[in-house]
């Protein structure tokens, strides 16, 4: 496998399948004033309280991002509005998980009618050219990894059907190419976590994800594509690239050390060589093309 320089957007070629132009029924409108229209009508529609001047952060063909200007003290909220229903369901499911357990904006409200999510605001990017930040970055995405082993008791019976437990022994995703080195990924995270994990997985990991609250924490972006079953190997895949855009030239012996000190510490027991095996056989399940050299 090559361990060539690749982007974020590359790092994950071969695994990733590119939908047919027109898969979605109603996207997002590509004009502003459009928009700006459907985010007035979500916060009446389901959001009735909340009032302020709106402003277009950005808009996709699937989800369009919106800040509520409030007065002080009440502060600035993000409304975001899905095209997809299936991603607003996916992104309402993330925040139940992560919400409690993981470093994520806060959700304050959800708006089913409008497939609407409020969100905190959060203008201000991480600093990435401290020397801690690769680390930082580390200890949040093993956070979002973990997540599943702290969640309250309610929470964990609803996902019960996602643990490495149950996925072991029911039939690999209709994604999958090789079952077999699946069921090897499953094994190795179950010798890593115990079967009680969620394998959760699948963050968009980009520099301009990572935010600072006012306090100094940094938090992650956009959870919306975070989802049970995908393992968090996908993620680290993607950790050298979004690193070295973001001017960090780590080698990904040191990336893999970042993730394994962040994950020890939240209970996993990977070692070196079980998290190269692990990646060998994400890649083969996976239809991967490179590991980026984090499997030497």
């Amino acid at each position: 496998m090559t361990t060539a320089p690749a982007t974020a957007a590359q790092a994950l070629t071969g695994l990733a399948r590119t939908r047919p132009t027109g898969w979605l029924p109603t996207p997002m409108p590509a004009d502003p004033a459009d928009l700006l229209l459907r985010a007035h009508q979500a916060l009446a529609a389901d959001h009735p309280g909340e009032t302020g001047r709106i402003s277009l952060l950005s808009g996709r063909y699937t989800a369009a991002v919106f800040a509520v200007h409030r007065p002080p003290p009440q502060g600035s909220l993000v409304l975001k509005l899905h095209a997809d229903p299936a991603a607003y369901a996916g992104e309402t499911l993330a925040y139940a998980l992560l919400a409690d357990t993981a470093p994520v904006a806060r959700l304050y409200a959800e708006g089913e009618k409008s497939l609407s999510l409020l969100l905190e605001y959060l203008p201000e990017p991480a600093e990435w050219s401290g020397p801690r930040t690769p680390a930082v970055l580390a200890e949040r995405v093993a956070a979002v990894h973990t997540a599943s082993l702290r969640l309250p008791g309610e929470a964990a019976e609803a996902m019960a059907g996602f643990t490495l437990a149950a996925l072991r022994h029911a039939p690999a995703p209709a994604w999958i190419a090789d079952p077999a080195a699946y069921a090897e990924v499953l094994a190795a995270h179950t010798d890593a976590f115990g079967p009680g994990l969620v394998p959760l997985g699948h963050l968009d990991l980009k520099p301009e994800h990572l935010r600072r609250r006012p306090d100094g924490d940094v938090v992650l972006l956009d959870v919306e594509s975070v989802r049970p079953d995908v393992t968090g190997l996908i993620d680290l895949v993607t950790l050298p690239a979004v690193l070295r855009q973001a001017g960090h030239e780590f080698s990904p012996a040191r990336v893999l050390g970042l993730y394994l000190d962040a994950t020890a510490a939240r209970g996993a027991r990977w070692t070196t060589g079980t998290l190269k095996s692990a990646l060998r056989a994400y890649a083969a399940a996976t239809g991967l093309e490179s590991l980026h050299g984090l499997d030497r």
